[in-house]
């Protein structure tokens, strides 16, 4: 019986993380703050406010950068405290360093319990957890781009609880990416406020808002 109920709870702590860890990770350190560049994602007020940059290290499996983890929390645990972190850049993509998870300095010193910057292996998992504080999903528009252009416009969606953008669609017009999470539309006139935007993740489910819903990214978020 004690086995059984130690299963069980097996199973659930599972069920909480995922249990999709990606194994034997390269960690390495960053900088002692995020960049602008990047993934871009917008200024808010952040439940997680640590960071890393993520890169296209095989060991990622299914983790490995692509612009629809941009924004996401990942579980990162290279030995010491495990550390729930925003992918808020790239790390050398499309480079032979293929890279894994790059930490800024508060969250590297968590993770590796304040060793010297350099190489340590971690298991990263996705999380369910939203980023940013309050309900969601929400939708962006990219810092620093205009919110009032009915030629174009660059909206991303946040706090999906772990679930992946793929596609766009504002005002029956498909958005397309470029180098972050963000889907850009040349909008031919149609995209008021009252547009509708769909987001299509990767597990099949959407999310929909009104264009004039979307709030302001205002400037970059910089985590340090």
């Amino acid at each position: 019986m004690q086995k059984f109920f130690s299963l069980l709870c097996t199973i659930f702590a599972c069920i909480v993380s995922q249990c999709h860890a990606q194994r034997n990770v390269k960690g390495t350190w960053w900088a002692h703050k995020s960049d602008s560049g990047g993934c871009q994602v917008p200024q808010g007020d952040y439940a997680v406010t640590d960071a890393i940059a993520l890169g296209e290290s095989l060991a990622l499996g299914n983790l490995k950068w692509r612009q629809g983890l941009c924004g996401q929390v990942l579980q990162v645990n290279c030995g010491k405290q495990v550390v729930d972190a925003v992918v808020v850049s790239t790390c050398n993509l499309n480079s032979a360093d293929r890279c894994g998870v790059d930490m800024i300095t508060k969250t590297w010193n968590k993770a590796t319990g304040n060793q010297k910057p350099g190489i340590v292996g971690c298991s990263v998992s996705l999380t369910k957890k939203n980023p940013l504080k309050g309900n969601g999903p929400l939708c962006y528009h990219r810092p620093n781009s205009p919110m009032d252009n009915q030629w174009y416009t660059c909206i991303g969606v946040f706090n999906t609880g772990g679930r992946i953008s793929k596609e766009a669609v504002l005002a029956g017009i498909k958005g397309y990416r470029v180098n972050d999470g963000y889907f850009n539309f040349n909008g031919n006139g149609l995209t008021n406020k009252n547009a509708q935007v769909v987001f299509k993740y990767e597990d099949g489910s959407t999310s929909s808002f009104k264009l004039g819903d979307c709030r302001n990214g205002g400037k970059t978020q910089i985590f340090q």
